[in-house]
């Protein structure tokens, strides 16, 4: 039998409980659930391990959360949840809320009417950029000489003149995207450069901008849209909700890896950040390679205890931390995501 889940799109300032309709993964009603002045939107969902999804269902299911996200956008500011956040029990969503509160009232703070424009650049006609670079005069020199070579010769001189016309259109490229984003940047509160697909993108970044300034940012876009006249294009976006710049990440424990890590340590059923440093810092001095120059065996337990003392640090954030089996099971912690 199926165990019943929550799955969690993001949170919302609300004290009420709001109902948007069966538009969640599955079909599942998509409603508020409240903790003070904010509250989690969720939709009931037999629970999954997304990792084990197909990938066809899986950008299916993202599709439907990213246009969750955006629905619920129309009428409140929301803060996305990284995809694929699932809770099983309603009890441990209302500890999320509670535990995570100040964190996500904060971010929910910051990014009030603020919106997220992603704007991809890419050449018109990516074969006359690089018909233009093949004039250029090095490469042009370089073509000539390879009608005169030898095949073993020949194929040298084809690596070389590969690299040289990379060279160039990365050239070409950053160029174009310093003059766009010097110009966009303007009109922004920050920006984040995310990752060019092929060569036939110049630049795909995130803007954060306030809601107020949408119609002046893309305007300036159009501007520049003008100003290349045809030999590049332009592509917004949005408004989309800050996903390039305020995802947030809900982290649980496993007992099994906790409790591991803690006797690797020596320490006992609670312990202090402190008693961890100390824990760390005596075994590091006893088993530190550099005393024992070439052996394996204390190699690998030195990268155990740096795993273990990463692993409780993160765990231990309070003053003092309990290990216990059921304190270790119940905790959670809300944290900002790190987008790629």
């Amino acid at each position: 039998m199926a165990t019943e889940g929550r799955f969690i799109y993001g949170f919302v300032s609300t004290d009420e409980h709001d109902n948007f309709g069966p538009i969640g993964i599955d079909q599942g009603e998509v409603y508020t659930l409240p903790y003070q002045d904010i509250a989690a939107v969720v939709s009931d969902l037999s629970f999954l391990q997304f990792d084990a999804l197909s990938k066809e269902t899986l950008l299916r299911n993202l599709a439907v959360y990213q246009a969750v996200i955006e629905k619920v956008m129309k009428s409140h500011h929301i803060i996305p949840v990284k995809f694929g956040t699932m809770v099983q029990k309603q009890e441990k969503l209302r500890r999320i809320l509670k535990r995570g509160y100040g964190q996500i009232n904060t971010n929910l703070k910051e990014m009030e009417n603020k919106i997220e424009l992603d704007v991809a650049v890419l050449w018109s006609d990516p074969d006359a950029v690089l018909k233009e670079i093949g004039n250029e005069e090095e490469i042009k020199k370089l073509k000539e000489q390879a009608a005169s070579k030898g095949a073993d010769e020949l194929f040298e001189i084809k690596i070389s003149l590969g690299k040289m016309v990379k060279a160039a259109l990365d050239k070409n490229r950053e160029k174009y995207a310093s003059e766009i984003l010097n110009v966009l940047k303007k009109q922004a509160e920050t920006y984040r450069a995310h990752e060019v697909m092929n060569d036939s993108m110049i630049m795909n970044t995130a803007f954060l901008i306030d809601k107020d300034r949408q119609e002046t940012f893309e305007s300036k876009v159009e501007q520049l849209d003008k100003q290349y006249n045809g030999k590049i294009n332009f592509r917004i976006v949005g408004p989309l909700p800050s996903y390039s710049f305020t995802t947030l990440e809900i982290k649980k424990a496993e007992f099994g890896e906790i409790n591991d890590a803690r006797n690797f340590l020596g320490l006992g059923e609670e312990a202090e950040a402190f008693d961890i440093g100390e824990a760390y810092k005596n075994l590091c001095k006893k088993f530190h390679p550099d005393k024992y120059p070439g052996d394996p065996e204390v190699q690998k337990r030195f990268e155990k205890i740096n795993k273990a003392y990463h692993m409780l640090s993160d765990y231990c954030r309070e003053d003092r931390c309990s290990f216990k089996e059921a304190d270790v099971k119940c905790w959670v912690d809300v944290r900002e995501s790190v987008v790629n």
